[in-house]
């Protein structure tokens, strides 16, 4: 854990001393500020040098937002509902309520393929942390069995949310990175941000426009390659960019890999030909639980859901290096990798 922390810290300071470099140039160029939140790299710009004081106050109402919804932080409001399962329903923030509102949302959009109460089976493996290991089958099967978003139940009226039986678990890790930096775009556009870019470990989001008028470029994440690395191009006015892949997180054991992404129907990680989907929406939070439910379903049913659900289009990439696109893509999407191949719409 501490080498990580050194390379993550390295890394910071190398954004850092890039943005110094690009303001002795005299050109316009965005103001950044780069820090270790949520568990990953993020980084705020902004395009205007006046709103300098927006960036911290940006990192503060991710810490405020990541004190409540973190399974990982003991007296988060998401970790007393976990304790509370089976005993009483607990009264949330605002946020906090509003956030499992939109995750119970897109479970049932998905039919389960994403899930918010995946908490049993994600503790039981343990992936990004130092006791990631293959769970015993019995164990893993108890597990899943406590898997069923229907059990959350959330009361409009007192902004209050149960789980009916002991051992139920919300895990908020497949939105909750989404759903921070709508809030943060919000935030910034109330204080008058004119335009720039969120990028909470490459949940990247970006909103108003930039000085020059042009769209945004956002790069299609390379699963092959490393972070930054890009098979493509997507041009749009604004709108958010998220990726799940099976190169994000994992762990190996007796020589095979195990990543993050659960099938809900077996308890173990999604196997299928993907391995990356960037899903592209206006609202951040519905591309983080999408892209997971989108791998989850695989390139004809993940494409299938993409196309019936308005405002939202798709980048999928197969372990063959082949590139779909969904249909709202073909005249904003631009390959420009020649080692993968375009294979147009599915």
């Amino acid at each position: 854990m501490i080498s990580k922390i050194r390379f993550f810290k390295s890394a910071v300071l190398i954004l850092l001393a890039a943005v110094l470099v690009c303001g002795c140039t005299g050109k316009p160029h965005p103001i950044r500020q780069t820090e270790l939140a949520l568990g990953t790299v993020c980084s705020v710009s902004l395009f205007d040098s006046s709103k300098q004081a927006l960036l911290p106050a940006s990192f503060s109402l991710i810490s405020q937002l990541e004190s409540k919804i973190s399974k990982n932080i003991p007296d988060s409001e998401i970790s007393v509902l976990n304790c509370s399962a089976g005993l009483s329903p607990v009264v949330l923030s605002k946020p906090v309520f509003q956030l499992l509102t939109m995750a119970r949302k897109y479970s049932i959009l998905s039919e389960g393929m994403f899930d918010v109460t995946i908490g049993p089976v994600v503790e039981l493996w343990g992936i990004g942390t130092d006791h990631a290991i293959v769970p015993e089958r019995d164990k893993l099967e108890h597990a899943l069995s406590l898997v069923d978003y229907r059990n959350l139940v959330l009361d409009p009226e007192r902004s209050s949310a149960f789980l009916p039986k002991s051992e139920l678990a919300v895990d908020l890790g497949g939105i909750a990175k989404g759903y921070i930096a709508d809030r943060v775009k919000d935030f910034l556009i109330s204080e008058g941000a004119s335009g720039g870019i969120i990028d909470l470990g490459g949940n990247i989001l970006a909103f108003g426009r930039k000085p020059d008028g042009s769209d945004f470029r956002i790069g299609i994440q390379d699963p092959f390659g490393g972070r930054g690395s890009s098979i493509g191009v997507v041009t749009m006015a604004q709108g958010s960019v998220v990726t799940s892949g099976i190169y994000e997180r994992f762990f190996e054991q007796d020589g095979k890999r195990y990543h993050h992404i659960f099938d809900v129907r077996t308890g173990f990680p999604v196997e299928n030909s993907l391995t990356g989907v960037s899903i592209i929406t206006q609202e951040s939070a519905a591309g983080d639980a999408l892209s997971t439910a989108v791998f989850a379903l695989g390139l004809e049913k993940g494409m299938a859901l993409v196309e019936k659900t308005d405002g939202v289009e798709a980048v999928f990439i197969t372990k063959d290096k082949e590139v779909y696109i969904s249909s709202g893509l073909k005249d904003s999407f631009t390959l420009t990798d020649r080692n993968f191949k375009m294979r147009g719409a599915f």
